[in-house]
């Protein structure tokens, strides 16, 4: 195998060798180049994370792991490369960790594949490769988000209707009624929840709106078929798994 240092090797003991340089293949000055590399890479994803991204988190505090997970990554493929042995023994030891991280929404994972991705290059030796697919994919990205935002995006919004008939009030209420109302003023809507009862009824709708004044329109036509309605608004992306 490749030496790394002829002279120094020379004058260390053979077992200080072997724990210092077990694996001389291992060239710690492209080690050290690719894990400053990959803490930029890992930076510039993370800006990009807290800027475009739309999870509902604490993007600050979940970008700071970002650089974490790309050191972690590369030093882990840098290793494990110089050895087979060592890449069968990792495989043996993660299949016992078990990670519990509470993330809720597809975008996290996405941001997390990708600086494991880039890492995994770094680690592997193609830190050409890294560098350029990482900033052609934040280009498309953010490209597409901005696109995006300038389009008309339909958002689901939950609607809770909750109502108690007062004495003398018209106790009769159908899901047809309610549909009706709704779809003067908006096209898409799903019957979540409906209970009726002698005293009033409890209904959910999930809603696709273009833009606020739907819903302030929904809100006035509910308001004037039942006067002592009580309206509750959730948007989509504040419920975890939906």
């Amino acid at each position: 195998m490749e030496s790394i240092d002829p002279l120094l090797m020379a004058y260390l003991p053979k077992d200080v060798r072997a724990m210092l340089f077990p694996y001389a293949s291992v060239q710690l000055g492209a080690l050290f180049l690719n894990l400053l590399i990959g803490f930029g890479m890992a930076s510039l994803i993370g800006f990009h994370f807290r800027k475009y991204a739309s999870s509902f988190c604490n993007r600050q505090d979940f970008s700071r792991l970002f650089p974490l997970l790309m050191l972690t990554v590369i030093l882990i493929i840098t290793v494990v490369k110089a050895s087979l042995a060592l890449a069968l023994g990792l495989v043996g030891a993660l299949s016992i960790v078990r990670f519990r991280t509470p993330i809720k929404e597809p975008e996290e994972l996405v941001y997390l594949f990708l600086n494991i991705g880039v890492a995994v290059a770094l680690g592997a030796g193609q830190t050409l490769a890294a560098v350029l697919a990482c900033f052609i994919t934040l280009a498309l990205v953010t490209l597409a988000k901005k696109h995006m935002s300038k389009a008309a995006v339909e958002n689901g919004l939950f609607i809770s209707l909750n109502n108690r008939f007062a004495n003398g009030d018209n106790p009769n209420v159908s899901v047809e009624e309610l549909k009706s109302i709704f779809s003067q003023h908006i096209s898409r809507l799903e019957l979540r929840r409906f209970d009726v009862n002698t005293g009033g009824f409890d209904a959910t709708f999930f809603v696709s709106v273009t833009d606020a004044t739907q819903v302030d329109a929904i809100i006035g036509a509910l308001k004037n078929r039942y006067p002592s309605i009580n309206i509750s608004l959730l948007e989509q992306h504040n419920i975890a798994g939906v």
